[in-house]
């Protein structure tokens, strides 16, 4: 799952229903990715590390 299908999907769970402008959707992506990466950075992991599913 890339960045971005991971924020989709957060997304539309925590704003199911709401008609939020694509704009500020696309705004709200660069914010927390940016934010994801300062987490990671101030961890002091050298990289990050995901859990992926086993494909079934």
């Amino acid at each position: 799952m890339t960045e971005r299908e991971e924020y989709d999907a957060w997304f539309a769970r925590e704003f199911a229903g709401r008609d939020i402008p694509e704009l500020l959707r696309d705004l709200g992506f660069v914010f927390w990715r940016g934010g994801r990466a300062s987490l990671i950075a101030a961890s002091g992991a050298p990289v990050e590390i995901r859990a992926l599913k086993e494909a079934q």
